[in-house]
């Protein structure tokens, strides 16, 4: 037999897996920007001692965070919590570490 019955058959979910592994790759790529920028902010003279450079570290590493996690970067994600964390808190000690393991984490991502 051959013809129609012998071509492979696209899994309906077929385009559905596309789209979302396409997302899953900008989303990778938006972590990666979102990460040396927080970088950038924390490596300036005032870092994490500048609120205003305190409160968009934040809010990167919040949305690093729930995007690392949506699609399986578990320890981007958890890395990511860590520094939002630190910085919410002001702990300004624990910033090098922290921002150490996002660095570990996003370079492995």
């Amino acid at each position: 037999m051959t013809g129609a019955q012998d071509a492979p058959q696209e899994r309906p979910d077929d385009d559905l897996d596309d789209v979302i592994a396409a997302l899953a790759r900008r989303a990778h790529e938006r972590n990666q920007v979102r990460a040396r920028r927080v970088e950038e902010l924390l490596a300036a003279p005032a870092g994490a001692r500048d609120p205003a450079a305190r409160e968009e570290a934040v809010r990167l590493c919040h949305t690093m965070s729930g995007s690392a996690a949506t699609f399986g970067e578990v320890g981007l994600s958890d890395a990511a919590g860590r520094l939002e964390a630190v910085l919410r808190e002001s702990r300004v000690g624990d910033v090098p570490a922290a921002l150490d393991a996002l660095r570990a984490a996003a370079g492995a991502a």
